[in-house]
């Protein structure tokens, strides 16, 4: 615990501070006190001696001049502290200087001073916000901020639902297979702006629930949260998925496991043209061709889908399950999300996790989803979504990996600036070097590679056809 004077008031310091006191032949001692909000400096005055504080901000110094002597502990002094690297005592000509190197952009201070004691009061927690119109009803922000673990830099859109815009979604090379930059997919639809989406697999694949204008992709995982989107609309939700399969009379044959993915052991997975060609299965499965609702083609494996028509494709104890079908046989399937949100009007949904903010309240379900330390432990660059209580859209990136510019947030660090954002529901989206917003062709982020990284898909921004709010 420290005392401080401040404004004829003592400040009592609870937190933990570094604390630096070098005694002089003065009535009062020069005093540092670094601690995780802000940096104190006290220095004592002569009779007649006067103190001019100046700043430079590559690299970012705050300089103190007088026309007297200031109490020097010969030489510079390192720092361990995030923000203050060290101070130093510099001759110049008709003076003497003090130096304080930091190791980022900080906001200019505040003095106080008496007869007998000038004191300096630096900021190193702060958040500088700047933002403009994109488009009506579209805005960018652009917040410098540091807290106690560092600076980042942190880019927004707000995007009022309720005029003339959709917000879609883009696979890479319009494919689920492939990889492409955000800003190649915003040019190709013409988006004006875009972020990156989901998590994807190395063949671009988005893994976990994905909807483009009404037809699903993939299936949900681990009942993760998901975005759903339609016209003027946005929910939030953890989404379950249920896929059953039904001969001709109506008859329960068995139940689904998954969508255009890897089949697994005992799994029953459906393939659509969306997948591809060929089902790039191996040959211990069971596979039945579907053109029209009807069986036209029983194989073992790698079999070719329809363009207009899906495979259903079962291993182990689903392959028994298909077993008495035969060509000719008529068969209906039926794929239903948990909650509905078809009823809504939904047609986009984008599954993404894990949940970082339900209710306006700090809420993280990291292990309920079932996510890895890889997503849930440390600091990194972080790609988000979120949903306003007056019906905006937040689309949240922010910087990542790059000391003393921006360090990347943790989880529970992101989720709380959503909060701050206005956020009342909010999503955390893939990250790391994935993390990337383009807005009007233009990458305004800086991707922790060094350069743009091809994604599996991206979340567009793009002029819509229902006319502005009245």
């Amino acid at each position: 615990m420290s005392l401080l004077l401040s404004r004829g008031r003592i400040l009592v310091v609870v937190v933990s501070v570094f604390l630096i006191t070098l005694v002089v032949n003065t009535a009062v001692a020069q005093t540092v006190v670094v601690s995780p909000e802000y940096i104190w400096l006290s220095l004592p005055k002569a009779p007649g001696q006067v103190y001019n504080v100046s700043y430079t901000t590559s690299p970012m110094k705050v300089i103190i001049d007088s026309n007297l002597p200031i109490p020097d502990d010969h030489g510079s002094r390192p720092i361990k502290d995030v923000a203050l690297k060290d101070i130093r005592h510099v001759e110049v000509t008709n003076g003497w200087r003090m130096v304080l190197d930091f190791n980022y952009q900080i906001p200019l201070g505040q003095v106080w001073e008496d007869e007998e004691v000038f004191r300096l009061e630096i900021p190193k927690t702060f958040a500088n916000t700047s933002r403009r119109l994109v488009d009506q009803g579209i805005f960018y922000g652009h917040q410098r901020r540091a807290d106690v673990f560092g600076p980042n830099v942190v880019n927004y859109l707000e995007i009022d639902l309720w005029y003339g815009f959709d917000v879609k979604l883009a696979l890479a090379q319009d494919r689920l297979f492939g990889s492409e930059q955000v800003s190649g997919m915003a040019q190709r639809t013409g988006a004006i702006a875009a972020v990156n989406g989901a998590f994807f697999a190395g063949t671009g694949r988005p893994l976990g629930l994905f909807m483009i204008d009404g037809q699903l992709m993939s299936e949900p995982y681990a009942n993760r949260t998901a975005l759903g989107l339609g016209p003027r609309l946005a929910v939030m939700d953890r989404v379950d998925f249920e896929g059953t399969l039904f001969l001709a009379d109506g008859a329960l044959l068995t139940t689904i496991q998954g969508l255009n993915r890897p089949r697994l052991q005992d799994e029953l997975v459906v393939y659509t043209s969306h997948h591809g060609t060929k089902t790039n299965t191996n040959a211990w499965g069971l596979e039945v061709v579907i053109l029209d609702g009807v069986v036209t083609e029983i194989h073992t494996g790698n079999s070719t889908i329809p363009p207009e028509g899906l495979v259903l494709s079962a291993h182990g104890l689903q392959r028994e399950s298909l077993a008495g079908l035969r060509v000719g046989d008529a068969v209906e399937m039926s794929f239903a999300l948990s909650p509905a949100w078809d009823e809504l009007g939904v047609t986009q949904i984008i599954g993404g996790g894990p949940r970082l903010v339900r209710d306006g309240r700090l809420q993280v379900t990291g292990e309920e989803e079932r996510f890895r330390d890889d997503i849930l432990v440390g600091r990194a660059p972080r790609t988000a979504i979120g949903i306003t209580a007056d019906h905006k859209l937040l689309l949240v990136t922010v910087n990542g990996r790059q000391p003393h510019i921006s360090v990347g947030m943790t989880l529970n660090e992101l989720g709380n600036l959503l909060i701050e954002l206005g956020a009342l529901q909010a999503m955390n989206l893939d990250g790391g070097g994935s993390t990337t917003m383009v807005i009007r062709n233009m990458v305004l982020n800086l991707p922790s590679d060094g350069k743009e990284r091809p994604v599996g898909n991206a979340i567009v921004v793009v002029a819509g056809a229902r006319p502005l709010p009245e």
